[in-house]
């Protein structure tokens, strides 16, 4: 039984670690954001970054339970914000219009 338990335990801390680091990324992408724009002149919107990272930021500290629909969904949709932000910077960044 206590097997069991350090297993779900286990799965826990690797979640909300692999959230966390999601969030790390997305405020490295946001100040890459920040560069390009103050460097370039290009508008980047770099401080609609916090959106995600806010969004990831929710299933880390638990406000829904894990492995429930709703903590899924909101995984999915910080994890679709954050694509799409990285996608927007990469074509401002190559010159795709």
């Amino acid at each position: 039984m206590t097997d069991i338990m350090d297993l779900i335990l286990l799965q826990k801390i690797f979640n909300i670690y692999s959230w966390l680091a999601a969030c790390i990324i997305m405020v490295f992408m946001a100040a890459i954001a920040l560069f390009y724009q103050k460097k370039f002149g290009n508008r980047t919107f770099f401080y609609f970054y916090i959106i995600p990272i806010i969004v990831l930021v929710i299933p880390a500290i638990q406000l829904f339970p894990f492995f429930t629909f709703q903590a899924e969904f909101i995984e999915f949709l910080g994890s679709f914000i954050s694509f799409l932000a990285s996608y927007f910077l990469y074509r401002k960044m190559v010159g795709v219009k």
